[in-house]
C-alpha cells in the first residue's frame, strides 16, 4: 500500500464580524471536495490525508483564497504533518488501532 502524509491542519480566519467560524470552515470542506482531498473533521482540526507532501502548500492557498473570497483578511493556519515512512498511514488506520 502507497505511503499517505497526515496532515492536520486548523484554519482561523481573524477579523470578521462573527464569532461563529462554521461558515468559514464550511468553505474549507468545500475546497477540499473541490480538490478531491480526503479528510476527517474534528472539532478542533480537521485530518488530510495527501499522497504527497508537495501538495499541501497549493491547499492552503486554495483555502486561503477562497477564505479572502468571503472577506477574511488574516488567516493563521495550524498544521501538524504525520509523514510515516516505515508502516501504512492512513486515516482508516489510524482509527482502527486506536479503537483496538
Amino acid at each position: 500500500m502507497p505511503k499517505k502524509v497526515l496532515v492536520d491542519i486548523s484554519v482561523e480566519p481573524i477579523g470578521t464580524s462573527s464569532t461563529s467560524l462554521s461558515p468559514y470552515i464550511k468553505k474549507v470542506f468545500d475546497v477540499l471536495d473541490r480538490l478531491g482531498i480526503k479528510y476527517y473533521p474534528s472539532p478542533s482540526m480537521t485530518t488530510l490525508e495527501l499522497d504527497d507532501i508537495t501538495k499541501l502548500g497549493y491547499i492552503l492557498k486554495e483555502i486561503n483564497d477562497e477564505l479572502e473570497r468571503m472577506g477574511v483578511k488574516r488567516i493563521v493556519a495550524l498544521i501538524k504533518i504525520d509523514d510515516r515512512r516505515d508502516k501504512e498511514n492512513s486515516i482508516e488506520h489510524k482509527l482502527e488501532v486506536i479503537k483496538r
